[in-house]
């Protein structure tokens, strides 16, 4: 049996050139696994950061909303209390008896000099102070009808609502941070819109 060694040498250095191609595509392989792994993981941190900073400005908003809510609420209720205020300095220009009244009330004394026509002079000088002592300023001076203020009933059902609308809030938050699934988070926001839209319409009954 005849071995020709060129012919064997050739097909070693075909295996030889063949292993050696698998092993660089191999490692070109392994490369872009580890290239993946690291894009992958390089989106995953800029979507984590980015959804931390949309959750942060929707909290940052709530809390503006909230605080403009209070402000607009403690505004409502001083107009509501101010017009009590109101008829308090209104109270006070009662001093209309200064009337000069009060001089012609010492003029009577004067007329006793003049001869004996002076007893009618009396009567009829008694007359005028008479009219002008009179109270010229009996005006009604009663205060303005102040607003009536809302029901027990209605404030309670006022406090429900906002806290429904809190409620329903911090639930889209948690669900925007993944920290409820959705299935959960469906049926947690059809109950709160169920329970704030049976408030709104005892609110609208009530008014």
């Amino acid at each position: 049996m005849d071995l020709n060694i060129t012919e064997i040498l050739e097909k070693l250095k075909a295996i030889e050139s063949f292993a050696t191609k698998v092993t660089e595509t191999k490692k070109l392989a392994d490369d872009l696994a580890l290239n993946f792994a690291r894009m992958k993981e390089t989106i995953n941190n800029a979507l984590n950061e980015a959804f931390k900073e949309i959750a942060d400005q929707i909290e940052t908003l709530r809390r503006n909303m909230e605080s403009m809510e209070t402000m607009q609420a403690s505004s409502s209720s001083s107009q509501a209390s101010a017009p009590a205020a109101a008829p308090a300095e209104q109270a006070a220009p009662t001093p209309r008896t200064e009337p000069t009244a009060t001089t012609p009330r010492e003029a009577p004394e004067a007329p006793p000099a003049p001869p004996p026509a002076a007893e009618p002079t009396p009567a009829a000088s008694t007359t005028p102070p008479a009219a002008a002592v009179a109270p010229p300023a009996t005006e009604d001076v009663s205060p303005p009808a102040i607003e009536e203020a809302k029901s027990p009933e209605l404030e309670v059902l006022e406090q429900k609502k906002e806290k429904l609308k809190a409620a329903l809030t911090d639930l889209r938050f948690d669900y925007m941070r993944g920290y409820i699934p959705e299935e959960e988070y469906k049926e947690k926001e059809a109950e709160l819109d169920r329970q704030l839209e049976e408030i709104v319409k005892q609110i609208a009954a009530l008014k």
